[in-house]
């Protein structure tokens, strides 16, 4: 049976989590040991730089501060639960709805029951008293209908309402479940699913498709330098720069940490290309200012790859191309955009090795 110590880098994060809890008072659960797993291991940027705000900040990990962590983080199945417990709300409304249908439904056959026997009654010659008789019978039942039917619009109504309530309930969890929480855009998980949408796309109408990867320079040494409230303003303005730069069909993801990239249907390699140096230098021309001081820090610039899809091709290949493109662009100065065509062979085996940077 394998034990923590055949895994030495596993066996040093796990005493180093431990300690991090213990320098805390963090409870020692395994929720608490996997959230701060996490943090010292640097493999979720989003939750380093929340935990290193709260301790500039000298905020005491509490439970329940913990729990929060935890669930925003860590937690991969929050959402499956939201929208389990939400799918069976819309089950349960729906019957509701379903069940008052089949009641207004049994109401008018009542009514239309009614309705025949009345019909039958004053077939013949009547009694002027039986006549009233009938008829204040006809007007009782038809009372009693208007009221069923006004019961049944206000609950239907309700439960139109708990419908609404719960589909937006689903698009709100759908949105956090796709989206980046700190940038807004897509994250990584809606970034894979539009990448097959494409490549299946492409491969069954013969159309291009194309990659971009893109990096911040030297990011890690800003965030070290000025902190990393500073550092999540600089990533929020490239996803507005991504986003505003893209057309609808194309998707912009923050693939991981510093690194983006944008999904291009219908694009070839040169226009990627075209649109990576029309992003390169709309970075370029923003200045970072922290807000509350007015402070400027220079400009932030962008390393870019561009990779072209090849159909039937493993989508993890054309990632490595535009990857090692970004390396080759890293590689040879930075602030700038290399096609896959543009790199030598030997480039792509380093990229797979080396980090960005």
């Amino acid at each position: 049976m394998a034990k923590i110590s055949d895994f030495p880098g596993h066996a040093e994060l796990g005493e180093a989590a431990l300690a991090a809890m213990s320098a805390r008072g963090v409870s020692p659960t395994p929720q608490n040991y996997a959230l701060w797993y996490g943090y010292v291991s640097g493999l979720q940027p989003a939750l380093s730089r929340a935990i290193d705000a709260l301790i500039s900040e000298g905020t005491p990990f509490t439970d329940m501060l913990c729990r929060e962590l935890h669930d925003r983080f860590c937690d991969a199945g929050r959402h499956l639960g939201v929208l389990q417990q939400t799918g069976a709300e819309l089950d349960q409304a729906v019957g509701r709805a379903m069940n008052l249908i089949a009641g207004a439904a049994g109401d008018a056959q009542s009514l239309n029951k009614a309705l025949d026997e009345v019909s039958d009654q004053l077939a013949g010659r009547q009694p002027a008293e039986r006549v009233r008789g009938i008829v204040s019978s006809l007007l009782a039942e038809t009372q009693r209908a208007a009221e069923r039917n006004r019961s049944l619009e206000l609950r239907l109504t309700q439960t139109s309402s708990e419908l609404a309530d719960l589909r937006q309930n689903l698009e709100t969890v759908r949105r956090e479940a796709l989206t980046d929480p700190l940038t807004g855009i897509a994250n990584r998980k809606l970034f894979d699913t539009r990448l097959r949408e494409a490549a299946r796309s492409a491969g069954e109408n013969g159309e291009p498709m194309a990659l971009l990867m893109l990096d911040i320079d030297h990011f890690k040494k800003f965030n070290d330098a000025h902190g990393h409230q500073l550092g999540d303003q600089v990533l929020r303005l490239v996803a507005k720069t991504l986003t505003e730069s893209i057309k609808g069909r194309d998707t912009a993801a923050r693939y991981g940490g510093e690194e983006f990239a944008i999904v291009l249907p219908q694009t070839r390699l040169e226009n990627a290309v075209t649109l990576g140096e029309q992003i390169r230098r709309t970075m370029v021309r923003h200045k970072i200012v922290r807000k509350d001081t007015g402070e400027e820090y220079g400009i932030i610039t962008l390393s870019i790859g561009a990779g072209a899809y090849r159909k039937g091709e493993a989508l993890g290949d054309l990632i490595r191309r535009a990857d090692g493109a970004l390396y080759h662009a890293k590689r040879t100065g930075r602030n700038r955009v290399v096609a896959e065509d543009d790199v030598p062979p030997e480039v792509f085996a380093a990229s797979e090795t080396a980090g960005a940077g």
